[in-house]
This record gives structure tokens, C-alpha cells and sequence, in this order.
């Protein structure tokens, strides 16, 4: 009886304890993405403007391909809705989300799931990634590379057909973001090898169910390039004007600053020229890099690839917006660094569990203050900066 009983008193601790975690997410999705979605600024941005015009009609996605997930989405939102603030930016707030539960569960499957939480939380609290989310614009898909990745190592670790459906459907998607099939071209001559040792363990039907969706995603692209070649340019990063060789090095080498030092203009995600990211993450970001060249130089590699891919976008096409496709990259090698920082802090106490919680509690100390420090850049100094005062004003 008094096992059953304890057991019965660990339950509701249990439940009370998910019940508490959900409530104080659910609070903190809420002030991050939905709190003033619609009336944080006085009116929209001019690329707001412009994402609105390009998904206003089903005819106008077909026409310009370029970031068609997004576009759909918010086309079916402004039907249902109307062609509010709020409808337009709820759009962006949904795919952030579901981004960020990709990113936890690809975070958790590498280092666990104390981790994978944190790095979550680090990554939904940095103000870039909120600003992209809070947009109307459709920036923030260019962060759907994680669905692709999360979809890759499930594909690895269990050879199942709905993880090949899922990495069949996210390529496919990616496909319509800047630069998505070159991306996705990178990706798969890195992982030839794993790919056709997963595929290997398939049945037919399966890889004729993944080849056939495969090609239903695409075909409005093909169609896009049958009827207007020139829209394809934007989707393998084919600027209107090509810069000379210095351009492009002068524009990289800025692109590679504003991750950590300065911007080389102000943009729609940032105060002023303030970087993506600052000291923790900076600091978290070169210990995770060294822990990975030391047990998992692949994994390093693959990080490096993306965010020379994106730095590169960025300068090519002089758009700060591409630097998106570096923002999970870098918030997967914070992730090791969290690992690694508290791993290394475990092995001098091995067997003292005081340390342990000690370092979860300074973690979630690290965690909380990134995140008040998101909320009052995101959400009272962006808002009411001049150059956001001063854009946002369209209706």
C-alpha cells in the first residue's frame, strides 16, 4: 500500500510539475511572439508591404515562386481573416514555433534533453529571431534548414519511412526559400553517404511515395520557370547586378562582423548596427566549436558550411535578411557549448549531486537573463527606436 501510494504521490508531482513548465511556456511564447503582435508599431514595414501585395491572390505565388510556403500561408490567413497586422504577422509567429520544436528535438537527440531545453530558450529569446518571427515579412522561412536537419539525423538514427517522408517534404520546401536548392545540393553531397545507407533500408514503395511527393512540391516551380525564368533568379541567389570579387569580399567580411561585432547597415531585425548575437552566446558559440573539433568534427564541418552558405548569400546579393540561414548553425554550436561547459562541470564532481543542481541553476540564471535582455530589446527598445518609428508606418 505504501508503494502504491507513493507512487500515486509521484504521479500528481509529476503532472503538477508538466502543468507549471507548460503554463510558464505558454506565458513566455506569449510575450515573446503574440504580446502587441499586431500594434507594437504604428503600421507595417515596407517589406511587409510587399509580402502582403505578393500573396494577396494564388496567381501572384505561382508567378514568383520565392518563399511560396510563406506566401500560401499567409494568403489563406488574410481569406480567413482579413488582410490585418495581426493576421500577417500570426503567420511568421506560427512557422517560428514550429522551428523551434524541430530545433529542440534535433538539440535533444544531440545532447539531451536538459540542453536541447536551454538552447531552445536561448535561441526563441534572441532578439533576431524574435523580430523575424514578429514580421510579416516572410524572412523568417529561411530558418526551415532545421526542419531539414532535424529530418536528416531521425532519417539516420531510425531508418523509418516517416522520417524519409519528412526529410522528402522539407527538402522539397526549402526548395522555395534564396539559395534553398544550392543549400540542399550542399547538403546532400555532405551526407551522400548516410543518405544512401538510410535509403538503402527502404522498401520500393516507400522511395516511389517520396520520389512522387517530392515531385508534386516542386511542380510549382517548374512551372514558375516554364512561364517566367526570371523569377528562378532569386532562388539560386542570382543578384539583378553582379558585384565585382572586392564587393563581394568587403560585403563577407561585414557579413562575418555582423554575427558578432557591428552590422555594415542598419536592418529591419536589429537596433541600429548592434550584431546578432553578444558576449554569452559569442563566448558559448567558441566553446561549443571546440568541443565539437575534439568528438565531432563532422558535425563542425557541417555548421561551418551553412554559415559560410549564408554569409555568402548575404554578400552576393547585399541582404542582411540572408544572414537568417546562419542563426541555427550558430544556436546548434551554443548548444554544444552548454553541453560541454556542463559536462566538463559534472566530471570534476562526479559523484556530488549538489554540483549538478548548482549548475542547472546557474544555467537557468545564464537562460533567464538572455531572455529578459530579448523581451527589452525586442519589445520596448525596437519598437521605439527612431528607425523603427520612422519605417513602420504603412497601412
Amino acid at each position: 500500500m505504501v508503494m502504491f501510494g507513493w507512487r500515486h504521490r509521484k504521479s500528481k508531482l509529476e503532472i503538477t510539475r508538466i502543468v507549471v513548465v507548460a503554463f510558464l511556456l505558454a506565458t513566455l511564447i506569449f510575450s515573446l511572439y503574440f504580446w502587441r503582435l499586431g500594434t507594437l508599431t504604428s503600421g507595417l514595414g515596407p517589406v511587409e508591404v510587399d509580402s502582403r501585395a505578393a500573396s494577396s491572390s494564388l496567381q501572384q505565388v505561382a508567378d514568383s515562386p520565392v518563399y511560396a510556403p510563406h506566401k500560401v500561408l499567409s494568403y489563406a490567413s488574410q481569406k480567413v481573416f482579413g488582410p490585418s497586422t495581426l493576421a500577417l504577422r500570426s503567420v511568421s509567429v506560427m512557422l517560428a514555433i514550429l522551428f523551434l520544436v524541430f530545433f529542440y528535438q534535433l538539440v535533444k537527440g544531440w545532447f539531451g534533453k536538459i540542453i536541447g531545453f536551454f538552447a531552445t530558450l536561448l535561441l526563441a529569446a534572441t532578439p533576431w529571431f524574435i523580430l523575424l518571427a514578429r514580421s510579416g515579412g516572410p524572412e523568417i522561412f529561411l530558418l526551415a534548414p532545421i526542419i531539414v536537419l532535424a529530418s536528416y539525423y531521425w532519417l539516420i538514427r531510425s531508418k523509418r519511412w516517416p522520417a524519409w517522408l519528412a526529410l522528402i517534404v522539407s527538402s522539397g520546401l526549402v526548395a522555395y526559400l534564396p539559395g534553398g536548392i544550392l543549400l540542399i545540393f550542399l547538403g546532400a553531397v555532405i551526407a551522400r553517404r548516410d543518405l544512401k545507407q538510410a535509403a538503402g533500408s527502404l522498401g520500393r514503395f516507400h522511395k516511389f511515395l517520396g520520389t512522387v511527393t517530392l515531385l508534386l512540391i516542386l511542380s510549382p516551380l517548374a512551372y514558375a520557370g516554364v512561364r517566367n525564368p526570371s523569377a528562378l533568379k532569386l532562388l539560386l541567389l542570382i543578384p539583378a547586378d553582379w558585384p565585382s570579387i572586392w564587393i563581394v569580399m568587403k560585403s563577407a567580411a561585414w557579413d562575418v562582423l555582423a554575427l558578432f561585432y557591428r552590422t555594415p547597415q542598419p536592418g529591419d531585425f536589429i537596433i541600429g548596427r548592434l550584431p546578432m548575437f553578444y558576449g554569452v552566446q559569442i563566448i558559448l558559440a567558441l566553446f561549443g566549436s571546440f568541443a565539437l573539433f575534439k568528438l565531432a568534427r563532422s558535425k563542425l564541418y557541417l555548421l561551418i558550411a551553412v554559415i559560410g552558405f549564408g554569409v555568402l548569400a548575404a554578400a552576393v546579393n547585399r541582404n542582411l535578411a540572408f544572414l537568417s540561414l546562419v542563426l541555427p548553425a550558430v544556436a546548434l554550436a551554443v548548444a554544444a557549448g552548454l553541453r560541454y561547459l556542463y559536462m566538463e562541470w559534472r566530471r570534476v564532481f562526479p559523484k556530488n549531486p549538489l554540483p549538478k543542481y548548482l549548475a542547472l541553476v546557474l544555467i537557468a540564471s545564464l537562460v533567464g537573463m538572455h531572455v529578459f535582455y530579448g523581451l527589452r530589446y525586442s519589445l520596448i527598445a525596437w519598437p521605439n527606436s527612431a528607425a523603427t518609428r520612422s519605417t513602420y508606418v504603412l497601412k
